[in-house]
């Protein structure tokens, strides 16, 4: 029978410590994120290090870097903690359907318009759940949710990474709004030939709804395009007379957000828009309930004033 290797000495919050010092680079910062006195966390470190038998870090004054053995026991620790986390996921799907803090991310682009009609009735359904938001382009989304930052996340893309499943939730039309001074009758359908011809103004690079719209649109992307780092930027943009632009349903449903200084129309022939999908980790053990939510959250966008705002019909 092989003898196994004892782990005496060994924990988790020790593993910890070093992941936040390789992160941080110094050993003060790090003591403060795992809240603990910096004097401690040395400490612990120097007893990890003697336990293994070499040096994890190089200390260079406050600074402090991490040597080649120390590479590769952080490479492994952070696989270690990042299945202890989903071991306490683990425990906690088992003993109820969705309960705690839930973990949300939502792009820039549809958060501040979506969850306004969402969170009310998410919260009604969900007494237990203490939900944090992020919002953050798609991209960093997707590495928070490989990193197990975040539980779940808004998005308008199917996921890149393979470990991530996702459900649509809804599909969401892009309206037109163009200058007030183009004279186009408010509320008047557009061809999409129209919106081709239109001196368009695009969101910055972060945005998946500028990669979007070039590709509905063909367009190249070429130096010196006008573009907006946001869409209330856009919105101002389009309202100077700058041009016009292509703006996902929810962000014009309601009252006039330009200032009566442009018109908005919808696309008569054919369906321009995104969908809207709710994404998680296919390893996450809570994720038959994570499908559950994005369903009910499905459900409230399948209600006819729902339907509706997401179709951009007044």
């Amino acid at each position: 029978m092989t003898k196994r290797t004892s782990v005496a000495g060994l924990s988790l919050r020790d593993l910890e410590y070093i992941q936040s010092i390789a992160e941080e680079g110094h050993f003060g910062r790090a003591a403060s994120i795992c809240g603990v006195s910096q004097p401690a966390i040395s400490q612990q470190v120097l007893k990890l290090e003697a336990r293994l038998g070499f040096s994890i870090f190089e200390r260079q004054g406050k600074h402090v870097s991490l040597t080649p053995n120390g590479q590769i026991v952080v490479r492994k620790a952070e696989i270690l903690l990042a299945e202890a986390r989903e071991l306490l996921e683990l425990s906690l799907g088992l003993n109820n359907s969705l309960e705690g803090e839930l973990r949300i991310g939502v792009i820039p682009t549809l958060g501040p318009y979506l969850l306004p009609l969402i969170l009310k009735p998410i919260k009604s359904a969900y007494p237990n759940v203490q939900i944090s938001l992020f919002e953050e382009p798609t991209h960093i989304l997707e590495e928070m949710l490989m990193k197990r930052e975040l539980d779940t996340a808004l998005a308008a893309t199917e996921p890149r990474q393979q470990m991530l499943d996702s459900l649509a939730l809804f599909f969401e039309h892009f309206i037109l709004a163009c200058p007030k001074e183009l004279q186009r009758k408010p509320g008047k359908t557009v061809r999409w030939s129209g919106v081709l011809a239109s001196k368009l103004i695009l969101l910055s690079e972060e945005h998946c709804m500028r990669d979007q719209t070039m590709a509905l649109c063909d367009r190249i992307d070429r130096p010196g395009h006008r573009v907006a780092s946001s869409l209330e930027m856009l919105r101002q943009m389009v309202a100077l007379g700058d041009g016009a632009a292509l703006f996902p349903a929810l962000s014009v449903s309601g009252p006039d957000r330009f200032g009566g200084l442009a018109t908005l129309h919808p696309i008569e022939d054919g369906n321009f828009g995104r969908n809207i999908r709710l994404v998680w980790r296919n390893s996450d053990p809570r994720a038959e309930y994570l499908e559950q939510f994005g369903n009910f959250v499905r459900s409230q966008m399948e209600m006819p004033a729902m339907t509706k705002m997401s179709a951009g019909r007044s």
